[in-house]
């Protein structure tokens, strides 16, 4: 049996149309997708760095009057996958860890799973702050690379690779499986699924219990299988 499971958010942990996640849907917002386009392509192609991406995408979003009121109007847009709140109490009882890494932005994933954050060890993202207007100010972030945060997990908790299972969708997810975890990859996004080197396995579904079968020891799906469905259904 796993003893922590790491996700990402956008489109893993969210039911999304491919190449939507929370900057995109905050662009959409803003009436902005070309100059998020712009900004992402030059991004990309190595003419900034992430810090400087990042800075430039915060000035756009002050030019707009990007207000605090929008994180909620965006959140309460957001549906999560089915199951999500009975899989997270199901870990929480076996003393399994859940850890949410991910690039996108934290204000939204904070209100998204408003239910489920008690179950939660820790939540990472781009945090937005908002002046007394409630105008955008700034942002920060303490990990970006998902690789790092896993192996900081690794040396922090003193466990071996082979404890955690990693559940993305994306390319920025696929230099995960270099830490030696298992690796899924559910509902494939921009993700090469196929690609062995990076998944371990690959799911394409709506319903997170689906993942169980990833966690759980095979010794307890046997002899706990009616129990699971109970808790689950």
């Amino acid at each position: 049996m796993k003893k922590y499971v790491v996700f990402d958010f956008d489109g893993t942990l969210t039911i999304t149309k491919k190449g939507s996640n929370s900057w995109y849907n905050t662009w959409s917002y803003l009436n902005a997708l070309d100059e998020d386009d712009c900004l992402y392509t030059k991004y990309k192609n190595g003419e900034f760095d992430y810090d400087e991406w990042l800075g430039k995408c915060i000035e756009a979003f002050k030019n707009h009057k990007l207000n605090r009121s929008a994180m909620n109007f965006l959140a309460n847009k957001i549906k999560l996958i089915d199951n999500i709140k009975d899989v997270f109490e199901l870990f929480d009882r076996l003393n399994i860890k859940i850890y949410i890494m991910s690039q996108g932005i934290r204000n939204i994933i904070d209100i998204v799973l408003k239910d489920v954050l008690q179950y939660i060890s820790d939540i990472q993202g781009v945090e937005l702050f908002f002046d007394e207007n409630s105008i955008i100010s700034g942002a920060s972030y303490k990990i970006k690379d998902k690789q790092i945060y896993i192996q900081n997990i690794i040396d922090r908790e003193k466990c071996s690779p082979e404890d955690i299972l990693f559940v993305g969708n994306g390319k920025n997810d696929e230099t995960v499986y270099k830490t030696g975890v298992e690796t899924l990859c559910l509902n494939a996004d921009d993700a090469d699924r196929d690609n062995k080197e990076f998944w371990t396995n690959a799911l394409e579904t709506n319903t997170l219990s689906e993942i169980l079968k990833y966690v759980l020891s095979d010794n307890y799906k046997s002899n706990s299988d009616n129990d699971i469905k109970n808790q689950i259904n």
